[in-house]
């Protein structure tokens, strides 16, 4: 590794330099900074390393806003960066002896423990966001859709599930 973060770290930090080019940055001292990026006004403060957009307290490392105010201020976004995404930190974690835990017969586990049954989630939450469903108004006359190849309601004919008749 050449630079002083992990490459995980160092890519999305890449990523975000070059999204944060384009920004405008209006100093409010030596610290703050009021950014524009096109539709969001932001406020950074490089030396409490906290933003409103609130990502570069959450990952705990530079996001666009404030790597708008280091590039203006001509300072290292690496001082903003958590050790966390250090390499050094990185072989420190690993440094160390790892050993096995054994087979499970080996184990030690207590009774109460044991006797615990954990199922998985009766239910599961659709990913992504809700379908937007339109409710109709109190007194509005709801028209159902109308098939145009089974004339059934409810569908269209791109979800027809009847079979397409023949013609002579």
């Amino acid at each position: 590794m050449s630079t002083p973060l992990t490459k995980w770290a160092e890519k999305r930090l890449r990523r975000r330099i070059n999204k944060s080019r384009c920004y405008q940055v209006h100093p409010i001292n030596l610290y703050e900074h009021h950014v524009v990026d096109g539709y969001l006004n932001e406020l950074v403060n490089l030396s409490d390393k906290t933003c409103t957009y609130q990502k570069f307290q959450l990952d705990q490392l530079p996001y666009r806003h404030a790597l708008a105010a280091c590039n203006l201020r001509r300072i290292s976004c690496y001082d903003y960066c958590s050790p966390y995404y250090y390499k050094e930190t990185l072989a420190t974690v690993y440094a160390g002896s790892i050993y096995s835990v054994g087979s499970m017969q080996e184990w030690d586990v207590p009774d109460d423990v044991q006797s615990v049954v954990v199922l998985p989630p009766k239910e599961r939450k659709p990913s992504g966001h809700p379908p937007k469903k339109r409710r109709p108004s109190e007194g509005e006359e709801i028209v159902h859709q109308k098939c145009g190849r089974c004339g059934g309601l409810g569908h269209n004919r791109q979800k027809c599930k009847a079979p397409i008749p023949l013609t002579d």
